[in-house]
């Protein structure tokens, strides 16, 4: 913490001022200034009524370079954004990868440029040799884990846990980044001074698999928020309102394999009670989502579904376009650590079904019909009820309203931002 001054105001505290950020010290303030040593001086009294405590905080955005915005890259964007925009005098400095994120451009904050694009020569050469430098309270590592070998002078750090599927699922994850996780993320829980996950599924999975010292202590549990919606664009041509959406990259942990197989089982089931947008019969399967990873002959048999249209990665415009002319969302995945698209359609009043691990049926509780993502006719069967029931998916989708309403990164930044002064002012007490 840094301590300065500042004018009293005429009428009650500063605005915004909340938190570590104000203390009210009695009737009198210092007028201070830092010392080379790291101690300040008092050059006058004033008659004013607080001392103004400056923190700084630094913010790893090194992974927000590349142009696709999805998972941790939406969260550590959103949350960069809202924590700048809530700081209440506090003072954030970017990390980051060559250049400043051009999502990340217009925000009034420093910035700190690594000469390196990989996340290996980041992690193990530019992070550990500035954070020492930065004269920063705290460091926050929205994306990836912090460096696993961090100087003695680094200040306390705030690490994101997104999710475990790397041990829940790891037949679902690439090799490469079992071996990153199992090597990086191990020594960032043991230095961390706080670990930030996005469920309560999230934690329990952490907690089970990392038995470690003091751990259960340091798990904040941050949901995510939702983005500020863009104005919707034009559906893509040849898809008519009314469709099953399904959003999600094409790799084996979304399932598409067993989603294909069960809208194929609902097609063959002849004559079904659907009429959806005033046409009766199963509605158009509509997928949005880039290649992934190991998805095999996966888009070879989405091309070869009758029924089925893959758009591949779209716009935010066109994906606004699409939550909003859906009439349900297919989210069967096999494991999620929070789940964006799931919130994302909740927020537009689209019912969901949904896999019943992970995450998922804590978020949906009430807007979703939850099964077993490994059962094709699980999957298939809550598509009929779902389909079939005008009055349940209007009754799913207003509770996903309501629910919607309680996530946004203005609520995610505040509860960091509780978390980095927390930790933030723990060091310094140490250090005192």
């Amino acid at each position: 913490m840094r301590l300065g001054s500042f004018s009293y105001p005429k009428e009650g505290p500063q605005p915004g001022g909340r938190g570590p950020s104000e203390r009210r010290e009695g009737e009198f303030a210092l007028k201070c200034h830092v010392t080379p040593g790291g101690g300040f001086l008092a050059q006058s009294t004033l008659p004013l009524f607080y001392i103004l405590v400056v923190a700084r905080f630094a913010v790893d955005v090194t992974a927000c370079w590349r142009p696709q915005r999805v998972g941790m890259i939406t969260v550590a964007i959103e949350l960069t954004r809202a924590l700048v925009a809530n700081r209440s005098g506090d003072e954030f400095v970017l990390l980051c990868s060559r250049e400043r994120p051009d999502s990340l451009r217009d925000l009034d904050c420093e910035a700190v440029y690594a000469p390196y694009r990989h996340e290996l020569a980041i992690k193990a050469r530019w992070l550990p040799a500035v954070e020492a430098q930065l004269e920063a309270d705290a460091v926050l590592y929205p994306y990836w884990p912090s460096p696993p070998f961090r100087r003695p002078s680094a200040p306390p750090a705030a690490v994101f846990v997104h999710d475990l599927a790397f041990r829940v699922r790891p037949a679902e994850v690439p090799w490469q980044q079992r071996l990153y996780f199992r090597a990086v993320l191990p020594p960032a829980l043991r230095q961390a001074a706080a670990v930030i996950v996005p469920s309560e599924s999230t934690r329990r999975d952490l907690l089970r698999l990392y038995n470690l010292p003091g751990l259960e202590e340091r798990v904040e549990v941050v949901a995510e928020g939702m983005p500020m919606a863009p104005a919707a664009g034009p559906l893509p041509e040849g898809v008519e309102p009314g469709f099953i959406l399904a959003v999600g990259s094409v790799e084996p942990r979304k399932n598409y394999p067993r989603l294909l197989a069960a809208y194929r089982q609902l097609r063959g089931r002849g004559a079904l009670p659907f009429i959806i947008n005033g046409r009766p019969g199963v509605p158009q399967l509509v997928i949005a989502g880039r290649k992934g990873w190991a998805y095999g002959d996966t888009l070879e048999r989405i091309a070869a579904e009758p029924g089925v249209r893959y758009l591949g990665h779209v716009d935010e415009p066109t994906l606004a376009a699409l939550y909003g002319s859906a009439s349900v969302l297919a989210f069967p995945s096999l494991y999620e650590g929070f789940g964006l698209p799931l919130l994302e359609a909740m927020a537009r009043g689209v019912p969901a079904v949904v896999g019943a691990t992970g995450a998922l049926p804590e978020m949906a509780r009430g807007a979703a019909i939850s099964v077993n993502a490994e059962d094709t006719a699980s999957i298939a069967g809550g598509l009929e009820r779902l389909l079939a029931d005008e009055g349940l998916r209007k009754k799913l989708g207003e509770e996903g309203i309501r629910r919607a309403r309680g996530y946004s990164w203005a609520n995610a930044a505040e509860r960091t931002l509780d978390v980095l002064r927390r930790i933030g002012q723990t060091s310094a007490n140490k250090a005192a």
